[in-house]
C-alpha cells in the first residue's frame, strides 16, 4: 500500500506540473504597429487593453506585439507611440480560443505653426529613418543610425566605420580605428564631409582625415556613399563618408551620460608619462627668429624628457545636449558636447628588414636584418567635441541653417624601445625613449539656404570656411647605448622636432533645381557650381643633440646632467626650417561645375545622369634654395566626369539600383612636397612627380527592404584605376637606407583593377535581431619588381626586373561583421554581441619581388549593453567591453624560402623571435606585433 500510495502521489504531482505548464483557453491579439507614412516599425511603441491596462505589451524589434490572457468580450484596444497620436480599436472576442491579428497604422503628431511644419526630426537618429533613407537614395550607401551607434561598443567614428559592409580600417597606436579604407581602396581614395560639405585633414602627413578625432556620439547618423552623382565632389574612388550632425528637435530635449572605465593592460601593468606642461610651444628659432642659436638647457626642459610612473588611470566619458524650438516653431537651436580622456598601453615589437635582400645559388630574394626593436607605448588620448546647430525658417520654402562644429583630439605617448644596435642578435640592447605629444584640431562653420524662388524652381546654397590644424611641440626621441638595467648606459643622442600644420578652405556651393512634368512623367534638371580655396601650411624644425665623439663618450645619468654640463654634448644643428622642404606653402583651387537631369520611365523606372567638370590648380613652395630641383612648383589639370544611375522598381520594396562613375583621386598636399622625414621605421620622402589617379567604376547592386526596419542587400563592384598611388619601400643610399615614398602605378596603359561582393541583412524577429554583412574584394595590378639573384652566367650577385601581380595596397579580400541584439523594451534592456573579421591585406610595398609586408586577418569581439533605470525619470545604465579575444595586430612577410625559429646552430643574422610555429619551421616571418588589451566602460545616461 505505501508503494503503491507513493506512485498515486507521484503521478499526482507531474499531472499538476503538466497542467501549470499548459496555458489555460484565452484569446490572443497581435500585430504590428507602423508609421502610417512611412511604414516604419515603431519600436517600443505601447498596447493596452483599455478596460484593463494590466493587460499589455510593448513592440519588438519589428514592431510586432502580442496580447494574451484575454476572456472573451469587447475591448478598446490602445496604442501609444512618442511624437504620435494614440489610437484605439474595439476589439470584440467571440471565443477563448481566438487568435486575432489587429495592426495599427499611427499619424505622427505634428504641428504646424505660423506656415511652418516641423515632423519627426528627432526621428532622423532612428534605425527606421536610417533604412527609409538607403532605400530612396539616388545613389548606393549604408547609414549607421544614431540609434545603433549609441549600442554599439565603440568609441569613436573611427570604431564605428570598421561596421560598415565593405569599409575596414588602419589601427592606430592605441588598436583603435583610424583611417578609413571603403571597398579595397585605401584612405587616400576616400573623403570625408560634415553634413555635406567636405573638411581638410589636420593629420601633418595626409590629406584624409584621422576618423577617431570624431567622437562616436555627435552624429545622427553616418553615412558612407559608395557611387557619386555629378552634384557631389568627385575626388573619391572608394567612396565618401558624410557625418549627419544632430539637427534642432521639434520640443524641448535634455540628455547627457557620464561613464568611466579602464584599459587591462595597464590595470595589470600601471601607466607612465611625462609633463607636458612644460613643453615649449614654439621652437627656439621660431621664438626667438631664424638665425638664433639654440641653447640648452634654457631651450629644452628637462622635465619634457624625464619619465614618470603613476597607477592605472580611469578612462572618462561624459556628453551632454540640449535643444529646443522657439518663435511658433520657426527657429531652432541645439547645442551639443561629447568629451573623451583614455589610456592605453600597447606592447610589441619589430624586425626591421634591410632595403636590400640576400641571394644564394638555390634563392634568390632571402630577406636579411638591421635590427629587432621591442616597444612600450603609453598613451592618453583626450577628445573634445561640440556643434551648435540653428535653423531658422521663414516660411515653408525658405530656410536657412547655420552650424559651428568643433572637434581636437590630444594624444601624449611615451614609448619605451629597446633594439638590438644593428644586428639581430647580440650581447646588448640599445634602450630609446619617445616623449611626444600632439594636438589636433578641426573647426567648421557653415551657412546653408534653401528657398523657392518660384512653383517648380529651387535654389539651395552653401558657403563654408573650415580650418584644421595639427601641433606637435617639442617631440623628443633619446637614443641611450647599453641595456635598462645595466650598472652604465650611454647616452647616444636626441633628437627634438617641432611640427606645425594648418589647412583651411574657403568652400562656396550653389544648385540650382527646375522640376516640371513631360508626359506625364516627372522630370528634374539641376545644375550647379562649386569653388573651393584651400592652402596648406607646414613649419618644420629638428635639432639634434649628440655626444662628443667616442670614445669620450658619458655615461647617461640624467637629462638634467645632460642639458646642465656642456662637456656631455658634440653640437646642436638646427636643420628644417628655413632651407628645407620640410617646411612649405601650398595653394589649390579648385573648379567644379555640373549639369544633370532626372527622369523616370514609367512607374518603375528612374534615370539620373550628367557631367561634372573639375578643374585643379596647385603651386607649392618650399623653403629649400630655388637652384634645388623642385623647390617649387605648378601643377594644373582637368577633369570630366560623366555619371549615370538607374533604379528599376520591382515592387514598393524591392529595386535593382545600376550605376557608373568616374572619378579621381588628388594626391596629398604633404605627397607632392619632396620633404624627407624621418618615420617610426622607414624615412619618408615626398614625389612632386606624383599624377592624380583616375577611375571607372560600376556598381549593380538587389535592395529589398521587407519593412521599415530590415534589408537585404547584395551587390557588385567593378573598378579601373589608372595611376593608383601607393606607399612604396624603396632603396636609399645603402643597404640600410629605406625610404617610403608614394609611387604611382600601373600608369594610364595597365590599370589596377577592383571588383568585388558586398551583402549585407538586417533581421528583427520580435525582440531578437541579426546584422550580417560580408564582403568580398578582389584587386590586382601588375607591376615591375626587382629580384636579386647569384646567378653565375652572369657573373654572380645581381638584379633583374620581373612583373609581380599582387593586390592593391590596405585591401583585404575578406570582411565580415555579425552582431546579435536583443531588446526588450518592456523592461528596458538592450544588448549587443559584435564581431569584425578582417582578411589578410598588403600594409606596405617593396619594390622586391614578393618581399611586401602583409597585415594578417584579424578577428575582433565586443559586447555592450544598456538597462533602463527608471522610466520616470528616463534613466539608463550602460557597458562596453571592447577587444574581448586581445587580438594581436601581426605583419608578416611571405619570403620564397624557410627560416628557423630556434637558436641551435643557427646563424644569428636568420634568427627571429616570437614566431609561429613551434616546430621550428616556418612559412611566413612575423616582422612585427602589437597587443592592445581589453578595454571596459561603465556608465549613466539620461534623456528628457
Amino acid at each position: 500500500m505505501k508503494k503503491t500510495s507513493s506512485f498515486h502521489k507521484e503521478l499526482l504531482l507531474v499531472i499538476a506540473l503538466l497542467i501549470s505548464v499548459v496555458p489555460a483557453f484565452s484569446a490572443t491579439i497581435k500585430g504590428r504597429i507602423r508609421d502610417g507614412k512611412t511604414s516604419e516599425s515603431l519600436v517600443g511603441s505601447t498596447v493596452y487593453v483599455k478596460e484593463n491596462n494590466q493587460i499589455n505589451a510593448v513592440a519588438g524589434l519589428d514592431g510586432s506585439y502580442v496580447l494574451k490572457n484575454i476572456q472573451p468580450g469587447t475591448y478598446t484596444l490602445v496604442a501609444e507611440s512618442f511624437s504620435f497620436k494614440s489610437e484605439e480599436k474595439i476589439i470584440t472576442i467571440k471565443n477563448a480560443t481566438d487568435e486575432i491579428t489587429e495592426d495599427f497604422n499611427m499619424q505622427s503628431d505634428s504641428v504646424t505653426l505660423a506656415q511652418v511644419q516641423v515632423v519627426g526630426i528627432y526621428n532622423q537618429g532612428s534605425d527606421n529613418y536610417a533604412r527609409t533613407e538607403e532605400k530612396n537614395s539616388d545613389v548606393v550607401m549604408n547609414i549607421m543610425s544614431a540609434k545603433t551607434i549609441q549600442l554599439l561598443p565603440d568609441y569613436t567614428i573611427g570604431d564605428v566605420l570598421q561596421r560598415v559592409s565593405g569599409v575596414t580600417t588602419e589601427k592606430s597606436v592605441t588598436g583603435g580605428g583610424q583611417f578609413a579604407t571603403i571597398r579595397g581602396m585605401d584612405a587616400r581614395y576616400n573623403y570625408t564631409t560634415i553634413d555635406g560639405v567636405k573638411v581638410p585633414s589636420p593629420d601633418y602627413k595626409n590629406s584624409y582625415v584621422p576618423m577617431d578625432i570624431f567622437p562616436s556620439e555627435m552624429v545622427e547618423r553616418l553615412e558612407v556613399i559608395k557611387t557619386l552623382t555629378p552634384d557631389m565632389e568627385g575626388d573619391a574612388i572608394g567612396g565618401a563618408m558624410n557625418l549627419v550632425l544632430k539637427q534642432a528637435p521639434d520640443n524641448f530635449t535634455l540628455s547627457a551620460e557620464a561613464a568611466s572605465g579602464f584599459n587591462q593592460n595597464l590595470y595589470n601593468h600601471g601607466f607612465q608619462t611625462f609633463n607636458t606642461s612644460v613643453i615649449n610651444s614654439q621652437s627656439p628659432n621660431q621664438a626667438n627668429g631664424a638665425n638664433y642659436n639654440a641653447q640648452a638647457p634654457a631651450n629644452f626642459p628637462v622635465a619634457a624628457t624625464t619619465i614618470k610612473s603613476e597607477s592605472a588611470p580611469p578612462d572618462i566619458f561624459s556628453g551632454f545636449t540640449i535643444g529646443d524650438r522657439f518663435f511658433n516653431g520657426k527657429f531652432g537651436v541645439l547645442a551639443s558636447f561629447t568629451y573623451q580622456n583614455t589610456y592605453s598601453y600597447t606592447t610589441g615589437f619589430f624586425i626591421r628588414p634591410q632595403s636590400q635582400p640576400n641571394a644564394s645559388l638555390a634563392q634568390s630574394n632571402i630577406p636579411i636584418w638591421d635590427y629587432i626593436e621591442s616597444r612600450e607605448d603609453y598613451v592618453q588620448q583626450t577628445r573634445g567635441g561640440g556643434h551648435v546647430m540653428m535653423d531658422y525658417a521663414f516660411n515653408r520654402k525658405n530656410k536657412i541653417t547655420l552650424y559651428n562644429v568643433y572637434a581636437q583630439m590630444t594624444q601624449v605617448e611615451m614609448r619605451i624601445t629597446d633594439d638590438t644596435d644593428n644586428a639581430v642578435r647580440g650581447s646588448s640592447l640599445d634602450p630609446g625613449q619617445r616623449f611626444e605629444t600632439t594636438y589636433e584640431h578641426i573647426y567648421n562653420t557653415t551657412l546653408k539656404g534653401t528657398d523657392t524662388l518660384a512653383h517648380n524652381l529651387a535654389l539651395d546654397w552653401t558657403t563654408a570656411y573650415a580650418r584644421s590644424w595639427s601641433v606637435i611641440p617639442d617631440w623628443n626621441d633619446l637614443s641611450l647605448d647599453g641595456y635598462y638595467g645595466a650598472s652604465t648606459i650611454d647616452f647616444g643622442g636626441l633628437t627634438t622636432r617641432w611640427i606645425d600644420n594648418t589647412e583651411q578652405d574657403f568652400s562656396e556651393y550653389a544648385n540650382l533645381t527646375y522640376s516640371f512634368k513631360l508626359l506625364g512623367e516627372d522630370i528634374t534638371l539641376k545644375g550647379g557650381a562649386m569653388n573651393r580655396d584651400k592652402s596648406r601650411d607646414a613649419y618644420y624644425a629638428q635639432y639634434d643633440f649628440s655626444t662628443a665623439p667616442p670614445p669620450n663618450q658619458e655615461v647617461y645619468t640624467g637629462m638634467g646632467e645632460i642639458f646642465s654640463n656642456p662637456n656631455y654634448y658634440g653640437f646642436f644643428d638646427r636643420t628644417g626650417s628655413p632651407g628645407s622642404a620640410n617646411s612649405y606653402n601650398v595653394q589649390q583651387d579648385i573648379t567644379a561645375y555640373y549639369g544633370m537631369l532626372k527622369f523616370s520611365l514609367g512607374p518603375r523606372i528612374q534615370i539620373l545622369g550628367g557631367a561634372r567638370m573639375e578643374n585643379t590648380n596647385e603651386a607649392y613652395q618650399t623653403q629649400e634654395s630655388v637652384q634645388i630641383p623642385a623647390a617649387y612648383g605648378t601643377i594644373q589639370y582637368n577633369n570630366l566626369l560623366p555619371s549615370v544611375e538607374i533604379k528599376f522598381k520591382i515592387t514598393d520594396k524591392q529595386s535593382i539600383h545600376a550605376s557608373y562613375f568616374a572619378s579621381l583621386a588628388r594626391p596629398s598636399l604633404y605627397d607632392i612636397i619632396p620633404y624627407s622625414l624621418p618615420g617610426d621605421y622607414y624615412t619618408e620622402i615626398g614625389n612632386p612627380e606624383l599624377l592624380a589617379t583616375q577611375a571607372n567604376n560600376y556598381d549593380l547592386r538587389y535592395e529589398f527592404f521587407p519593412s521599415a526596419s530590415e534589408e537585404i542587400l547584395a551587390g557588385v563592384f567593378y573598378k579601373q584605376i589608372y595611376n593608383a598611388i601607393e606607399d612604396a619601400i624603396v632603396r636609399g643610399a645603402g643597404p640600410s637606407a629605406i625610404n617610403l615614398e608614394p609611387t604611382n602605378i600601373g600608369g594610364d596603359t595597365n590599370p589596377a583593377i577592383n571588383y568585388g561582393f558586398e551583402f549585407q541583412f538586417i533581421k528583427y524577429i520580435h525582440n531578437f535581431g541579426v546584422v550580417a554583412n560580408y564582403t568580398y574584394t578582389h584587386s590586382s595590378i601588375t607591376v615591375p619588381e626587382q629580384l636579386y639573384n647569384d646567378n653565375p652566367a652572369l657573373g654572380g650577385f645581381n638584379t633583374k626586373v620581373v612583373d609581380e601581380s599582387r593586390p592593391l595596397q590596405g585591401q583585404a579580400n575578406d570582411i565580415a561583421n555579425l552582431s546579435l541584439i536583443y531588446r526588450a523594451p518592456k523592461i528596458g534592456l538592450e544588448m549587443e554581441v559584435s564581431g569584425v573579421y578582417t582578411g589578410k591585406e598588403i600594409s606596405a610595398v617593396s619594390i622586391w619581388y614578393e618581399m611586401n609586408l602583409w597585415q594578417m586577418p584579424m578577428t575582433t569581439l565586443a559586447f555592450s549593453f544598456e538597462k533602463r533605470l527608471s522610466k520616470k525619470i528616463n534613466l539608463s545604465l550602460y557597458g562596453k567591453i571592447n577587444n574581448i579575444l586581445n587580438t594581436p595586430m601581426l605583419i608578416e612577410m611571405f619570403p620564397p624560402n624557410e627560416y628557423l625559429n630556434s637558436t641551435k646552430g643557427v646563424n644569428l643574422q636568420t634568427w627571429l623571435p616570437d614566431q609561429t610555429n613551434s616546430e621550428g619551421y616556418i612559412n611566413s616571418i612575423t616582422v612585427e606585433k602589437e597587443l592592445y588589451g581589453q578595454s571596459y566602460l561603465m556608465g549613466i545616461r539620461y534623456k528628457f
